[in-house]
């Protein structure tokens, strides 16, 4: 396969299209070798901007959470009713389980019993 010849006149295109004229060139350089000139306004507009564009973020995350604290404690109802009797609390929730947190009950004496074994 000879592509070669087409490559060749593709990268002769392509470097005619991207290579600047002269007065262009010239005029680029010029500017970069000029240092006395001062700086561009958009140069000094962009920390400007900058402080512009970070305050806004910080307003917009500051109110989304405040939003999102409000949403959290308006649609979190107690579920819990704590109520104490004594040492005793007793804990109910709204779906009915119940817990009953105290001091251990006393032992009970009854229920022991002895075998005795004829020997």
């Amino acid at each position: 396969m000879d592509d070669e010849r087409t490559l060749r006149e593709t990268d002769v295109r392509v470097r005619a299209a991207l290579m600047p004229d002269e007065a262009a060139a010239r005029q680029v350089v010029d500017r970069a070798l000029a240092g006395d000139r001062p700086p561009r306004q958009r140069a000094r507009q962009l920390p400007r901007f900058t402080w512009a564009l970070t305050a806004l973020a910080l307003i917009i995350v500051s109110i989304s959470a405040w939003q999102w604290r409000r949403a959290a404690a308006a649609t979190s109802p107690a579920s819990l009713a704590v109520t104490g009797r004594g040492s005793i609390v007793v804990v109910e929730h709204q779906d009915g389980r119940r817990w009953v947190v105290g001091p251990p009950p006393e032992r009970r004496a009854g229920g022991n019993y002895v075998i005795v074994v004829q020997k």
